[in-house]
């Protein structure tokens, strides 16, 4: 007897020490778990705050910057050559370059408590802009090669995510820029974005007190407990992390790929195709007279067009084609396998689905088509820019030819283009 108490009491220990060591290791694994998904969801908050702030600038740089009322008080900004216009009712305009408007924002933002965000330079215009510490080190290690720097700071006033990417010249830059030596593509400075955690932080400590509140009511019951909460958890986040991938590469719009989606996977055969593994082709796709549907039906209408319309062309893709919204109301198509004849093949099926589908899905009076302008990958072309201009040439041609047809760029001996229907080749220049 006294040997099975002893027995006992040595199996106990035994099992007490290893249901304590399970335990401990699945908290501690949990903990750490928790931690790097709610880093990582924090971190892509970030990114999409950064994104956001690129799409106003390169809106506002696409326009030209953007002309507001000026009213008492208002100061114009000094570091433009003639910010002000008079309007013929008399009232005075001033001019909202990108770099004004992001830092207007970001005030905006700070005032309401959330979150703060600047750009920044090794080169400033605005004295202002000069980069801190922080922001200095990241600027150099962009030049060097690094796409994002992530920085965690303990403030009296709390814990703060700093988080900082480049910005590569445009061309609408240089209008501003193009004095200071800078060239399309190169790293003109960053935008840095900061915003509180302690909330998350929070979160996570309040997540490890339960998990070891739980654990000293029931070892048995804990180790079935922390996995269902650990499950239920890790679904919410991947659900979280999912539905933010799907925000970074989905056109809110149309439902299809957005302009940085649709160009990553141009990139991606394009590099296919400089290992010869596939022949690549772009077709650029533009509503004819859009403009005209917005004006009379207004931007509501113009919207459920643009919906259907990429439904539609959705529907006559391949598998293995990609689809996406290139910019207001053009559209970017990128074709692997094809050869002239495919190509042209394939846009004239789209463009004849558009002229026989979509004006009986929204019922407009004045009948809705598209031009399209494509090309085929060459191997002088040094990137998709060179494919993408030489798209672009083509579907301008196709506006010129009377618009609701298609017009190919390919270069190849000469030959004729092709007549009949809307669909039409010429010889590349």
């Amino acid at each position: 007897m006294h040997d099975d108490s002893r027995i006992f009491k040595r199996f106990f220990l035994i099992a007490s020490l290893v249901i304590g060591l399970c335990v401990s290791a699945i908290f501690l694994g949990l903990a750490m778990r928790s931690k790097t998904l709610l880093s990582d969801q924090t971190i892509a908050q970030a990114r999409a705050h950064f994104q956001g702030i690129v799409l106003t600038r390169k809106w506002s740089a696409a326009h030209g910057g953007v002309y507001v009322v000026k009213t008492p008080g208002m100061q114009s900004n000094p570091y433009l050559k003639n910010p002000d216009l008079k309007a013929a009712d008399g009232r005075t305009l001033t001019l909202k370059n990108p770099a004004l408007m992001t830092r207007e924002i970001s005030e905006l933002a700070t005032e309401n408590s959330l979150f703060t965000f600047r750009i920044t330079s090794l080169r400033p215009i605005n004295p202002n802009n000069w980069p801190d510490l922080f922001e200095t080190k990241a600027l150099h290690e962009f030049e060097n090669g690094q796409k994002e720097a992530i920085l965690i700071e303990d403030k009296p006033s709390g814990a703060r995510l700093r988080y900082m990417a480049p910005l590569y010249v445009e061309q609408a830059c240089l209008s501003c820029h193009g004095h200071q030596g800078y060239s399309v593509g190169e790293i003109r400075g960053g935008i840095s974005v900061s915003f509180g955690i302690d909330e998350v932080n929070k979160a996570l400590r309040q997540n490890n007190m339960v998990i070891t509140g739980l654990s000293v009511l029931t070892v048995g019951l804990l180790l079935a407990t922390l996995w269902y909460f650990f499950r239920q958890m890790q679904s919410r986040l991947d659900e979280s992390r999912a539905l933010l991938q799907r925000m970074a590469t989905t056109d809110a719009l149309t439902n299809i790929a957005n302009r940085a989606s649709v160009l990553n996977r141009f990139n991606e055969g394009f590099a296919r195709q400089r290992r010869k593994i596939s022949q690549l082709g772009c077709l650029m796709i533009d509503v004819d007279h859009f403009k005209s549907v917005n004006d009379h039906y207004g931007h509501p209408k113009g919207d459920n067009v643009l919906r259907e319309l990429a439904a539609i062309i959705s529907t006559t893709l391949r598998q293995y084609d990609t689809f996406g919204r290139y910019g207001g109301e053009e559209f970017l198509m990128v074709l692997e396998g094809v050869n002239k004849e495919h190509l042209a093949a394939l846009a004239e099926r789209t463009r004849a689905a558009v002229e026989t589908t979509l004006n009986q899905q929204v019922g407009l009076t004045n009948p809705i088509t598209i031009s399209l302008g494509g090309t085929l990958v060459t191997s002088a072309d040094q990137s998709i820019d060179d494919v993408i201009k030489r798209a672009d040439e083509a579907l301008y041609l196709a506006k010129n030819q009377g618009r609701n047809r298609v017009v190919l760029l390919i270069d190849e001996p000469d030959e004729k283009p092709e007549k009949g229907s809307a669909q039409a080749e010429a010889p590349s220049a």
